[in-house]
């Protein structure tokens, strides 16, 4: 874990940097150039300049304050990480936390009046002069920012008289050993898995595409392009995906990805589908010179520099991904693979849950040996590639925590009582899978037997329910909390 110092002194340069270029302050998603949620560790700027480490958060740094905003999942985690650093706590979803555009509006204009004092009226007025502008800045970076955040965030801070500034990545030049953008191998995923050839998927695409009126697309969200293109790679932790983009028209197909991924067989394999390629960094060179009228992009998950990047006679048409809906429909042999993963991950529960009352009855097991444990039976299985996520190995106390994950620091000695809570999950070469399971390691106390039947009954109720087609999650919601409640 970054120690707080470390943090300091990074939001330190920050803010030099924000001087230099006459930002007020900068705003770190936690995303990447491919809306990724889990993203390679070349993103992970927000983590970077804050130490948090959830999935979920956005940072953002002014001149003299900083805050990161999460939601409940990492409440208490984000509270631990955060202190003794330089940022506060938001908590997203609470009627008095402010929204980002909110506190920035706050924030900014009430050091702009500490700086106007008349207590210092000539230091005051250098210093207004050189750190703001007749309209306060806020920096974004446009890789790592959608079309359609970009704008929203745009008219938020409009509103509260501030602007949104578009410009490069101050990590390039602050983060001292910066991962760099992983160049791990492509693999091809075999036909028997996939169902579906990768020209046949190219031809469904370019159909809908028609439809719409567009003439290419890009493509730049990583799961997509693996599936699209019957691909895999290993460059996003727990994801079988690789760091690239596709430009896609009616007659052409080239993916940007760096050379280094490409082995042999990849190669060949993609001449075959007559899929040119090209370095990754090379996407906005190509969509400054893209000469079709017209190009579809998803302003929910294309990044800003992308539309930046097209020429001006080209028309940019928005519409939801095209490939998300083909992608949802599994054929027989998606579904045959992800029936058969599933068997095969029961499989490695049965053995563990067979062996986990006797190792924890005999002493010395604690959350992360139990996790090594389970993630070694699942390795025994065949097609299996990585887990799917990080384990979730929660004993007691640490069940209370959303997303707990062990670290050597909060590992703690299992014992025969009291409730384990385990969700874990596995990525097989044909199917995905994610499972959660509350077990009882021994006796328990008459608060956790009630707490776990509560719960029991509402699935029970939730499962027997019939509701009309098209009802939503929260109008069923009551039922499961009914005997809580």
């Amino acid at each position: 874990m970054t120690n707080s110092i470390e943090i300091e002194l990074r939001v330190q340069a920050l803010r030099a940097y924000m001087r230099e270029k006459g930002l007020q302050a900068f705003i770190f998603p936690s995303t990447d150039p491919h809306c990724g949620e889990y993203v390679p560790d070349h993103w992970m700027t927000r983590k970077w300049i804050s130490g948090f480490d959830g999935s979920a958060g956005t940072a953002v740094v002014t001149l003299e304050d900083a805050a990161l905003w999460t939601d409940s999942r990492y409440f208490l985690a984000a509270a631990e990480q955060l202190s003794g650093t330089p940022f506060c706590l938001m908590k997203e979803g609470l009627e008095d936390t402010p929204s980002i555009s909110q506190w920035l509006s706050r924030t900014v204009q009430s050091s702009k009046s500490k700086v106007q004092s008349p207590e210092n009226s000539q230091l005051a007025q250098s210093a207004l002069n050189s750190q703001f502008s007749i309209t306060p800045k806020i920096g974004v970076d446009g890789w790592v920012n959608t079309m359609a955040d970009v704008r929203g965030l745009r008219e938020e801070l409009a509103k509260t008289g501030l602007q949104l500034c578009i410009g490069g990545d101050p990590a390039d030049e602050l983060w001292e050993n910066r991962p760099n953008i992983p160049t791990n191998p492509i693999e091809i995923q075999p036909l028997e898995y996939a169902g579906e050839t990768c020209q046949s998927k190219i031809t469904r695409l370019r159909k809908a595409l028609q439809q719409t009126g567009a003439e290419g697309t890009v493509v730049s969200q990583l799961d997509e392009i693996a599936w699209l293109l019957n691909l895999r790679g290993t460059d996003v932790h727990c994801n079988p995906v690789f760091v690239a983009y596709l430009l896609l028209t009616q007659t052409e197909a080239t993916l940007f990805t760096n050379s280094e991924k490409i082995t042999p067989e990849v190669a060949s394999y993609l001449r075959e589908n007559n899929i040119d390629t090209l370095p990754y960094s090379a996407i906005t060179e190509a969509l400054k010179s893209y000469k079709a009228k017209t190009l579809l992009l998803d302003p929910n998950t294309s990044n800003w520099n992308l539309q930046a990047s097209m020429p001006e006679s080209c028309n940019v048409v928005e519409n939801n991904s095209l490939i998300a809906p083909m992608k949802a429909i599994k054929n027989e042999a998606e579904i045959r693979g992800f029936r058969n993963a599933m068997i095969r991950d029961g499989v490695a529960m049965v053995k563990f849950l067979r062996w986990l009352k006797p190792a924890v009855a005999a002493g010395n097991e604690t959350e992360i040996s139990i996790d090594k444990k389970l993630t070694a039976l699942r390795a025994e299985q065949p097609l299996f590639r990585d887990i799917s996520f990080d384990t979730i190995a929660a004993y007691g106390p640490h069940g209370a925590i959303v997303h707990y994950e062990a670290t050597p620091e909060s590992d703690v000695k299992l014992e025969p009582k009291g409730l384990l809570l385990l969700d874990s999950g596995a990525q097989y070469q044909d199917g995905t899978t994610d499972i959660t399971r509350t077990i009882a390691l021994g006796p328990l106390t008459e608060s956790e037997k009630l707490d776990y039947t509560l719960v029991l009954k509402g699935h029970i109720r939730l499962a027997l329910t019939k509701f009309p087609k098209g009802a939503c999650g929260t109008q069923i919601d009551a039922l499961a909390r009914y005997a809580m409640w």
